[in-house]
């Protein structure tokens, strides 16, 4: 018996849509289009786009696929089991209600979920009255040399701190580019979050993290310092919540270009993310420390290293680096979200990234916003 053959339709057939798929340099598939095709349970069957040139461009290599000019047309002619929207971060919140109208199986939308939280639980709730799932792409929930990150935590003894990096030559924040995303703390700050709260997720003993509602209350010790921080009640994720922001940085147009937020959990004392708009370059990485060990993950790279007897030191123990692991020469990212996919519609196995996930992310990074706005 034969498997059954999932139908598929893009909303943007852009950069993250498409055109990725053509950089050289990237591991491939680097984009949906590609990734759709790379699966043989998968026929993409529409495209859409608001741009005539990137639409011609997509049909070109797709011409079995039928082309529109918007979704609200697309979906007046197609019907498809699952619907992909790799739109801006300012067009989420319309394509992925319309998307969760047309009822499809599945919705796989690009990250971030939403501009903000309430955008967010305007999805939320749709996605629940249908009984549409949704699946959000953050790509290192399925990236093979984060899995075996993931996997190591368990040889590094009690972790003691984790730290996560973004640099690149974005602003970190701009209230002037609230209402399109154009900043790199949700642009791929979005990454970040959700890549730390992955981890923590492993260490608290939970499939996910959720959002509950707290009301702030002053602390004492590091949190003291935090005390001119908003109060009231919000909506935060309910492992990594509470931050104490340091080292912000204003450029002369008034934009964040720099900032840390530190954060303490019940599994780990000293959790940072730290975000640089000033770099001449891009950097992605997270090093988790244990007593025993540490890890180091991000682009490009993958080190474990465990405590050994020291070869600098009598009667010390240092840390060396274990030359057996190693990063995978491909980690599969894009493909093993959209096998995900699969696996999911088979009824195999739960979403590895959920809307849920994804909101707990933005949530995190909601809070870091809401105070560098003051």
């Amino acid at each position: 018996m034969s498997e059954k053959i999932y139908t598929a339709s893009l909303v943007g057939c852009g950069r993250i849509g498409y055109s990725l798929g053509l950089d050289s340099k990237r591991e491939q598939p680097a984009s949906h289009t590609m990734a759709l095709n790379a699966n043989p349970r998968i026929r993409l069957v529409a495209g859409c786009d608001v741009d005539s040139d990137s639409l011609s461009m997509w049909h070109d290599a797709n011409p079995d696929a039928e082309v529109f000019s918007s979704s609200e047309e697309m979906y007046a002619r197609v019907h498809s089991d699952i619907v992909v929207i790799a739109v801006n971060e300012d067009s989420h919140k319309k394509e992925a209600l319309a998307a969760i109208s047309s009822r499809p199986r599945l919705v796989i939308l690009e990250k971030p979920v939403a501009l903000n939280m309430s955008e967010a639980f305007e999805i939320l709730d749709a996605a629940k009255k249908s009984s549409v799932p949704v699946l959000v792409n953050h790509e290192r929930r399925f990236a093979a040399d984060y899995l075996m990150a993931a996997d190591l935590l368990g040889k590094i003894g009690d972790v003691q701190s984790i730290n996560g990096f973004l640099n690149s030559g974005m602003a970190v924040y701009s209230q002037r580019e609230e209402k399109t995303g154009a900043y790199s703390l949700i642009h791929d700050g979005t990454h970040l979050a959700d890549a730390v709260l992955f981890f923590l997720e492993r260490l608290e003993g939970k499939s996910e993290s959720g959002i509950k509602k707290i009301s702030r209350k002053k602390k004492d010790g590091l949190l003291e310092m935090a005390s001119w921080f908003s109060l009231g009640q919000k909506y935060v994720s309910d492992i990594l919540n509470t931050p104490v922001l340091t080292g912000i940085f204003l450029d002369d147009k008034g934009c964040v270009r720099q900032v840390c937020a530190h954060y303490s959990t019940a599994k780990c004392p000293d959790v940072n993310l730290s975000f640089s708009g000033r770099s001449r370059y891009f950097g992605f990485g997270i090093e988790i420390v244990g007593t025993e060990g540490k890890i180091c993950v991000g682009n490009g790279f993958l080190k474990f290293y465990r405590r050994e007897e020291s070869s600098l030191y009598s009667g010390f123990y240092s840390l060396v680096r274990q030359d057996d692991v190693r990063p995978p020469k491909k980690t599969g990212y894009f493909s093993n979200m959209v096998q995900g996919a699969v696996d999911f519609l088979d009824s195999k196995t739960d979403l590895r990234s959920s809307l849920q996930t994804g909101i707990n992310a933005l949530a995190v990074l909601e809070e870091i916003r809401k105070e560098l706005r003051r």
